[in-house]
């Protein structure tokens, strides 16, 4: 499950969010409808983890309350892609030189990274990890949900689709679609991606 809509995805849904990003009224109402759905589809006796960040720990939060999921403890590795720190919470058009030229050359240094960032190679090896721990603990605790972060939902998604280049996997998770509070089961195999 993706997170709610936290205040840098409200003021600034163009930018990369900052970790310390709250969730909305917004997001709080979107985490509860996810809950009704998860209640609906009687999921309601399992675990529910999520990444370190605060919108996606407050989101598994209220999705646990209402549906009575185990909490687990945050996890880091269902963090979010961490952009370098010289672009959390710009737009585009405010994206340092800096970091238009490594946009321009990740593809053929995927090893390579800014200040404060993750390389394309590390999050790859981070998004085969979070695969791995989600499905452990699918195997230990059935049913369970993960509250994680578009960016990685959707490198999960193509890693399961069978892409495993790391430059291919971020490409995928970029257009990978994926609404606030929105689920994505492995069953989907990779979808739904927005039009290349």
């Amino acid at each position: 499950m993706r997170h709610g809509t936290c205040a840098d995805g409200l003021h600034r849904p163009d930018a990369h969010a900052r970790p310390r990003s709250l969730l909305t009224r917004i997001g709080a109402r979107q985490a509860e409808r996810a809950a009704l759905a998860l209640r609906t589809s009687e999921m309601t006796d399992g675990v529910i983890a999520s990444s370190t960040l605060l919108r996606a720990r407050s989101t598994a939060r209220i999705v646990s309350e209402l549906t009575g999921l185990t909490l687990s403890p945050a996890d880091s590795t269902f963090d979010e892609w961490r952009a370098p720190t010289c672009v959390l919470g710009r737009s585009p058009t405010q994206y340092p030189d800096a970091y238009v030229e490594w946009r321009n050359r990740r593809a053929v240094d995927p090893r390579s990274t800014l200040p404060g960032g993750e390389s394309l190679v590390e999050f790859h090896e981070r998004a085969r990890q979070a695969l791995t721990a989600a499905e452990l603990l699918a195997e230990a605790d059935p049913p369970v949900v993960i509250v994680s972060h578009r960016l990685l939902i959707g490198a999960i998604a193509a890693i399961s689709a069978g892409t495993d280049d790391p430059v291919a996997v971020f490409d995928h998770a970029r257009l990978f679609e994926l609404r606030p509070a929105e689920t994505w089961t492995h069953e989907k195999r990779g979808t739904p991606y927005a039009p290349a």
